[in-house]
């Protein structure tokens, strides 16, 4: 997305120091920018309003990120950055499974929030060039019209949930291994994060296996990463 097209973001963070540096920060860089100083006020923000990305503190007084994410608006659903002075492993797992698209342990300068901004962006975004239908058992996935169907119904996703199902849809039969999945979803810098394409693999097939525990649609390749597998040709 080029800046010209004021993508918007939300800044939720209760601390109101580092909330005005977010906006300054993102401000500067283009962006137009609401910010949230509670839990409370970034649902209302999110039920009144449409943001492209999200940077959501975990530390929040009524409602906090957790209650929040667990709660997001599925009509558009945005991109969300989990920001959090808590740096754990299990918070990043547990934020990337309740649909974070990305973890940011505080503190973090304005140059690696910025990037990470622009990549959530770029998901959203993506400019792949891909085209044509690719089937599995009940998915049908339209790669030029963005829209993903089970048993004829739309499929809900996110963007990075997209932008990854595309990216095995379009090698459909071919076994794609992590660090390629994550270099070309994520980014170059994200090669070694297996636990975001771990977490995302198994969102997906929660919205796209009949039985997610047994998946036909998205094959795990033991030491190698994972494969659509495509429906074969109708006789």
């Amino acid at each position: 997305m080029a800046l010209s097209l004021r993508a918007t973001i939300l800044v939720v963070e209760d601390d109101a120091a580092l909330r005005d540096t977010l906006h300054d920060v993102v401000g500067e860089a283009g962006f137009a920018v609401s910010t949230a100083a509670d839990g409370a006020e970034a649902v209302r923000a999110l039920a009144e309003h449409e943001f492209d990305v999200v940077l959501l503190d975990i530390g929040l007084p009524f409602v906090d990120g957790w209650g929040i994410l667990a709660t997001m608006p599925h009509h558009r659903i945005p991109s969300v950055i989990v920001i959090s002075a808590r740096g754990d492993e299990d918070d990043k797992v547990r934020a990337l499974d309740m649909g974070a698209d990305d973890y940011l342990a505080k503190p973090f300068g304005a140059g690696e929030l910025l990037a990470r901004i622009r990549a959530v962006l770029r998901r959203s975004h993506p400019s792949t060039g891909k085209s044509g239908i690719v089937s599995a058992g009940s998915i049908t996935m339209d790669l030029e019209a963005r829209r993903v169907l089970r048993n004829g119904v739309e499929v809900r996703l996110s963007p990075t949930e997209y932008v990854l199902l595309a990216e095995l849809a379009a090698h459909a039969g071919k076994a794609l291994d992590h660090r390629t999945l994550l270099r070309r979803v994520w980014g170059p810098e994200y090669g070694d994060e297996r636990n975001y394409l771990h977490q995302f693999v198994q969102r997906l097939r929660s919205k796209l296996e009949d039985d997610p525990h047994h998946p036909e649609v998205i094959e795990t390749i033991q030491g190698i990463g994972y494969r659509f597998v495509q429906a074969p040709p109708l006789a």
